[in-house]
């Protein structure tokens, strides 16, 4: 029995001192995961950037078709 207690004993320790040893796969995802929310946030700037820059391009043609229109609703 005393024997039993040993072997488990020492069991434990190998196996305690092992896994700092072992690659921890948490922190695998966890770092896949913010790697990935990281890239996610640059391709959503980005994309805000250029849909800005499009409405900057066409709000001023569409501004000027509605003065026209308006002025020559108004001249008729």
């Amino acid at each position: 029995m005393f024997y039993a207690i040993i072997a488990i004993i020492v069991v434990a320790i190998v196996l305690f001192i092992l896994s700092y040893f072992m690659n921890d796969r948490i922190e695998e995802v966890e770092s896949q995961l913010e790697q990935m929310s990281i890239t996610t946030m640059q391709d959503t700037y980005q994309l805000k950037k250029k849909i800005k820059v499009l409405e900057e391009e066409l709000l001023p043609s569409d501004l000027n078709d509605h003065k026209t229109e308006n002025s020559n609703l108004i001249n008729s």
